[in-house]
């Protein structure tokens, strides 16, 4: 046992030192591919671009496919928003978060109200005394007192009745005398004085049966009775019995019960919801398990300036009198709320309803049998039909629990698609108003987005502790960039913005609305059209937050009334102000000369058509094309003042492309000095490498790059540096995109 030990010890001295080299060994092997592969891998999370042509991209460094200059790294992170954020699932379970759909569908209204039942002031009535006499019974004992038309309700002696029944008396008794033997003649004037009398009973309003047995009567009767002109309760007496009146001297009040108003009680934020001759649901305690039904028939204009309600009231039919004056009611109002506040209802949509009485609706248009006035159309008084509101005229609706609200901001959290891990954003959004469990959706998202519902609150702490924009602060983590750092790519095409803000800033000025929205639509449609394609990582951040922040500031602004255009601009301006300082672009408005020659701009706008065929033949490299398109717009061009003599003359592509640049040159000027946002979409689009790196420009009709210096060769190689001139619907036309501030954020 000893030997074998002693053996082993010594075998230990001859194989550890070996076993310690070819760890070693083994260590610096292993550990070079492992460097290496990590070397790769961090190669491979990079991309690569082109300072010239930031468009390109490519997975590893070499040369640029366009300029053959060496690639640079990307920026890291320029991909990704600025307040984008990525967790892992188990992150996301941790979190519980829960999302929910965006969707454009009617909002769903239901409003509690409380009011009171009164008399319908159309059915009350006042009998007044139509001669001077004395009322010497009374047959209305009280206040309250049901009455039927015809009741006979008071006796009067009057003088003047007296009088007026000799007359007819007389009048009847000496026709009968014309008759057994007088003349025709004296027939004829008998029979004008008998009507005469029974027509000042009649206007003294004695009923027709009362007059006949007057005149039946040899002598008149010291006592006349007054009868009740409609069925309803006494609500008011005005005089005792045995009282002397005057003529005149109103009597009493009675009130029919046929229909009764219910005057409700609304809140500011509820009107948006009530309209003229929609249908209010009711219950009272005294009649349990039965519930009424009225149409509005009149909201007040104005406002109590200290409870801040509106009363706003309801014709009720009531032909079983079960409603009496003063009965509390629970009212509900349950409706479908298209965009604008419209009411979808198909029953009243394309019907004619009479703009003072709601319970007149006919099939065609006509009068109002009641007050004689036209009948408007359902839809002029707000209401549509559910089949037009499926798509464009349906709010879009997200829960109220998504929204992250501080101040005037609200944020929502938005699931981005396309990433296999949990990708949320951050998105400033403008709220409507709140209806029930959720918000109506101004301007910021789009149906079909998946918004954050549980959780949304965490992820926005998580922004703020990594120095994001989040809702507590928006430009937490932004860097100020210089005008001289500006990215020229966005700076080529921002310059219809300040110009449209020119616009705006006149038309606040002058209280002309339909300009200021004109102006608010075109700034809508430049942001829109801008083409983002070419933007570096930075620059595509800060666009994608800025681009979001004015479209929401538009869209207020485009619904703003005229009286509140001014705070509109001025919040817009802010916003503009905040471009410039993060993105370096001009913020200050650009006005333009406001009249201009029009048979020049005319001129000009014919020579650009004919200029942009010859641009587009020569980034063909189509010397025929060219040609002829040279031919046609030297012609054009002699009419500007503009010397095109080398043009014309241009026999092949490099001649003409020589003299295609000082045309472009002496365009760009005409446009800015009097074609500026008149003669439809105008770009300017600067190659470096033309002309042996002595760089030209040339005009584009959108912010797309097709160089006609060198034509399929470097096809795609440029700039955009100017927007000279910019027309709304050619930009929407070409890009597909919807034009005006009005419309939802697309993404």
């Amino acid at each position: 046992m000893s030997k074998l030990l002693t053996t082993l010890r010594h075998t230990q001295k001859l194989w550890l030192p070996a076993l310690i080299v070819a760890v070693f060994l083994a260590g610096w092997y292993v550990g070079l591919p492992a460097k290496s592969g990590g070397e790769s891998a961090s190669a491979s999370d990079t991309s690569w671009t082109c300072s010239m042509h930031p468009q390109v991209r490519q997975p590893n460094p070499g040369l640029c496919p366009i300029c053959a200059m060496d690639l640079i790294p990307l920026e890291p992170g320029g991909e990704g928003g600025l307040r984008e954020i990525k967790v892992t699932p188990e992150a996301a379970a941790l979190m519980d978060l829960r999302v929910s759909s965006v969707v454009r569908e009617p909002a769903a209204i239901h409003l509690d109200l409380f009011g009171k039942i009164a008399y319908d002031e159309r059915k009350v009535t006042t009998t007044t005394a139509r001669v001077a006499g004395r009322l010497d019974r009374f047959f209305v004992d009280y206040t309250g007192t049901l009455v039927r038309k015809g009741d006979h309700i008071a006796e009067i002696y009057s003088p003047n009745l007296l009088v007026a029944q000799q007359d007819l008396i007389k009048a009847v008794q000496g026709l009968a005398r014309a008759k057994n033997g007088g003349t025709a003649a004296a027939v004829r004037t008998q029979e004008r004085l008998a009507q005469s009398a029974r027509e000042r009973l009649r206007l003294l309003q004695l009923a027709d049966d009362q007059i006949d047995a007057i005149a039946k009567k040899k002598t008149p009767s010291d006592h006349i009775t007054i009868f009740a002109r409609q069925d309803g309760i006494v609500t008011e007496r005005h005089v005792v019995e045995g009282a002397y009146v005057k003529e005149g001297e109103p009597l009493f009040s009675v009130a029919s019960l046929e229909s009764v108003w219910l005057y409700m009680e609304a809140y500011e934020s509820d009107l948006s919801w009530l309209k003229f001759a929609q249908d209010v649901a009711f219950t009272v305690e005294a009649i349990p398990g039965e519930v009424f039904h009225g149409l509005i028939a009149y909201i007040d204009p104005e406002i109590d300036p200290m409870r801040r309600v509106v009363k706003v009231r309801v014709n009720v039919p009531n032909e079983r009198r079960l409603l009496k004056p003063g009965m509390f009611v629970r009212a509900t109002v349950d409706a479908r709320v298209a965009a604008g506040g419209k009411i979808v209802d198909d029953d009243l949509a394309d019907k004619w309803i009479s703009p003072m009485h709601p319970e007149v609706v006919r099939d065609a248009p006509g009068e109002c049998p009641i007050c004689g006035m036209p009948l408007v159309l359902g839809k002029e008084l707000g209401f549509v039909r559910s089949s037009e509101g499926q798509i464009e005229q349906n709010p879009l609706l997200v829960p109220a629990s998504s929204v992250l609200k501080t101040g005037k901001r609200a944020t929502v959290y938005v699931r981005l698609t396309g990433s296999p891990e949990p990708k949320f954003e951050g998105r400033e959004i403008v709220l409507g108003a709140r209806v029930g469990e959720r918000y109506i959706v101004e301007s910021g998202l789009s149906a079909g987005e998946m918004v954050v519902t549980r959780g949304a609150f965490k992820l926005d702490s998580e922004l703020q502790l990594k120095a994001k924009p989040s809702m507590m602060n928006r430009n937490s983590g932004l860097t100020e960039t210089p005008a001289a750092e500006a990215d020229a790519s966005l700076l080529g095409q921002w310059g219809a913005v300040p110009r449209a803000l020119g616009r705006l800033e006149s038309a606040v000025k002058e209280r002309d609305q339909k300009a200021a929205h004109s102006a608010i639509s075109d700034m809508g449609a430049a942001i829109d059209a801008v083409n983002m394609e070419s933007f570096p990582g930075k620059t595509m951040q800060g666009w994608h937050e800025f681009s979001n922040r004015l479209k929401n500031a538009l869209s207020v602004a485009h619904k703003a009334p005229a009286g509140e255009l001014p705070i509109a601009y001025r919040d817009l301006r802010h916003e503009i102000a905040e471009v410039g300082r993060y993105l370096g672009l001009p913020s200050d408005p650009v006005r333009v000369a406001a009249t201009v020659n029009g048979e020049k701009l005319k001129t000009l706008q014919e020579a650009l058509k004919k200029y942009f065929a010859l641009s587009k033949a020569l980034a063909a490299d189509d010397k025929n094309a060219s040609a002829s398109a040279a031919e046609r717009l030297a012609a054009s061009l002699d009419s500007l003042g503009i010397n095109a003599a080398a043009l014309s003359a241009s026999a092949d592509l490099p001649a003409r492309r020589k003299a295609f640049a000082p045309v472009s040159n002496a365009l760009v000027a005409m446009v800015k000095e009097i074609g500026a946002d008149r003669v439809g979409s105008v770009y300017v689009v600067h190659c470096p490498m033309a002309f042996d790196y002595e760089g030209a420009d040339w005009l584009s009709p959108a912010p797309a790059i097709l160089n006609p210096y060198f034509g399929e060769e470097m096809l795609t190689c440029g700039t955009v540096t100017a927007n000279l001139s910019f027309d709304p619907q050619q930009a929407t036309k070409k890009s597909g995109m919807k034009s005006g501030a009005h419309e939802e954020h697309k993404h």
